[in-house]
């Protein structure tokens, strides 16, 4: 398709260079042959734009400069790239249900905002307009971790010889920053396991509760226990954050304590072992695939709503309140100090010292029985 001729008032700008109304005022824009937009000053004369237009032209834009992009079959878009490169990064290593999203959330905006830039072109500048627009008012850890996104991408595009160097490896880190969340007090968990003991409405929740407290793990993995995972005595847990790693999954001994919590949930025809009638009983949340199964997001949302209910962490903000998950870092601990090794409980990927064997060639860590006395 032929480009739209520029209309007479504009006939004297030069290659590159267009007048655009932004919030209701006429810039100048220029266009780079990468595909970026810059837009000059506010308050630019016309005479100005187009001297320096004409300037960066006379080197960006010379026949000998274009000739050299065509002839470079490696030098195409972004979009032209990253369709080609996502399948190898994806099967490389896979990801977890929540990193895949992220993942493919990166890449969209990647391929939105920057789509047009070709590879060979691409800069420091680049990563620095990148990681602006992605992390703005953002964390440092998400800073980090979009940094991280842009680097195993470009590592794929220099394999492919679409990159001459990994431009985002010379940009730094930030300093991670000090976590605000504060732990969760036994105290506190007691005066919780008490209160959801009380409300029938919160049952479940008292049986996820005391499920992570005696497992040591979080959310996803108490929502997706389910009945079947009892084996010769263990429960079965395959932590989702690690799941392609050899210590991600783990058989955890039914004690007493831990069979108490097993027989007080049966109360619903349902595999899993923390159930509840929804507000519409034939309807499946989200990540669920039983209708009386509940999500992690539930459980998490439930918790922090019953801790502000009973004051607990009021004088703290909002996002420094212990979440369900601090009840991992709670058992953790509490283990720590009763002598039994934590470790290899809560699937942690350098736990190697427990017994390791093998069925139907998937391979699960066996820990010690312990159990906690919490109430």
């Amino acid at each position: 398709m032929a480009p739209r001729r520029r209309s007479i008032k504009n006939s004297d700008l030069p290659t590159g260079l267009a007048v655009k109304k932004v919030r209701g005022v006429d810039r100048f824009r220029y266009r780079y042959p990468n595909g970026k937009d810059f837009y000059f000053p506010i308050g630019t004369k016309r005479v100005e734009a187009i001297q320096a237009t004409l300037l960066f032209n006379a080197e960006q834009r010379s026949p000998e400069n274009l000739r050299m992009q065509r002839e470079d079959k490696y030098n195409q878009p972004l979009s032209f790239w990253l369709p080609k490169i996502k399948p190898r990064i994806l099967a490389d290593k896979p990801l977890g249900a929540n990193a895949l999203q992220q993942f493919n959330a990166n890449y969209d905006f990647l391929n939105a905002n920057f789509g047009d830039v070709y590879t060979k072109m691409i800069t420091l500048e680049t990563v620095n307009d990148f990681l602006a627009l992605a992390t703005a008012g953002k964390s440092n850890n998400v800073y980090n971790r979009k940094l991280g996104f842009l680097r195993k991408v470009f590592k794929y595009l220099v394999d492919e010889s679409a990159m001459e160097t990994n431009v985002a490896e010379a940009k730094l880190t930030r300093p991670k920053e000090v976590k605000k969340r504060q732990r969760l007090k036994l105290d506190d968990f007691k005066k919780m396991l008490q209160a959801s003991a009380s409300i029938q409405s919160l049952h479940w929740l008292n049986i996820a509760m005391r499920l992570s407290i005696q497992t040591t793990h979080a959310t996803l993995e108490v929502s997706r226990m389910k009945y079947r995972d009892i084996k010769d005595g263990h429960i079965r847990i395959h932590r989702q954050k690690v799941q392609h790693k050899e210590a991600s999954r783990v058989e955890i001994p039914i004690t007493t304590e831990l069979q108490k919590v097993i027989d007080e949930s049966r109360k619903l025809a349902s595999p899993y072992i923390v159930q509840r009638i929804g507000r519409y009983r034939h309807q499946l949340s989200e990540g669920c695939d039983h209708p009386f199964q509940v999500s992690s997001k539930q459980i998490s949302r439930e918790f922090s709503k019953l801790r502000d209910e009973l004051g607990i962490a009021a004088n703290l903000e909002k996002d420094e309140r212990p979440t369900f998950h601090e009840i991992r870092a709670l058992s953790i601990h509490l283990f720590d100090k009763a002598g039994v090794d934590p470790q290899a409980r809560a699937a942690h990927s350098d736990a190697k010292s427990t017994k390791i064997y093998k069925e139907n060639h998937v391979e699960w860590v066996r820990v010690p029985a312990a159990e906690l006395k919490i109430v």
